[in-house]
């Protein structure tokens, strides 16, 4: 067999088992792990040939990257879901027609806007049973959100279906209270300096 066969014959072999290991390392995986992850193919047959001996070379470094995004990727959808969570407003954050934020609502988008993670500076809205209800929240939240920027960004407003699970102010200012009212006065021990024995 000639050489130019064999080389034929081995990039075909190459190919052929290269192909599906492709598609599943290479794909959406690897998007954003840069040229450093992804592998060079060609319709030539020596290009084939040279592309497996280099991934055997280096293997199995060319398969860290889409084992990280893989692994990644359950830990970022839990910290945005905690962010849309931590930026939601509820029913109670708006009155009755929700024309107005209440306090707590205005606070609310207040700490969102300036406290919160630049990156995560985004207001979400509790769905209403009604659509009329759920815009009049989304347009109450951006009007105060484009009084309070003062010049600076403002953050996107979006639905949600998570509900807010907040308590009733009395309820907090009750546990509050309680905690303050039954504290230890912060004072050292007593200590007795007459003639202290072994028990003492």
């Amino acid at each position: 067999m000639s050489k130019s066969a064999t080389l034929l014959l081995a990039g075909m072999v190459v190919a052929g088992v290269a192909s599906t290991g492709q598609a599943f390392w290479f794909g959406h995986a690897a998007a954003g792990c840069g040229a450093a992850c992804q592998s060079r193919t060609g319709a030539d047959p020596l290009d084939y040939c040279l592309n497996g001996c280099e991934e055997n070379s280096k293997w199995p470094s060319q398969y860290l990257c889409p084992d990280r995004v893989h692994a990644h990727a359950p830990f970022d959808t839990m910290v945005r879901n905690g962010w849309r969570r931590q930026n939601l407003l509820g029913a109670h954050h708006f009155n009755e027609d929700a024309s107005r934020l209440t306090q707590a609502g205005e606070l609310k988008v207040r700490w969102i806007m300036t406290q919160a993670p630049p990156q995560y500076r985004r207001i979400f809205v509790e769905q209403a049973l009604k659509t009329e209800t759920t815009e009049q929240r989304i347009a109450t939240a951006n009007q105060f959100a484009e009084a309070a920027a003062f010049g600076q960004q403002v953050p996107q407003v979006a639905t949600t279906h998570i509900v807010s699970e907040g308590r009733p102010a009395a309820t907090v200012d009750y546990v509050n209270t309680q905690f303050r009212e039954n504290m230890k006065v912060p004072v050292l021990p007593t200590t007795s300096l007459g003639g202290g024995g072994a028990g003492q």
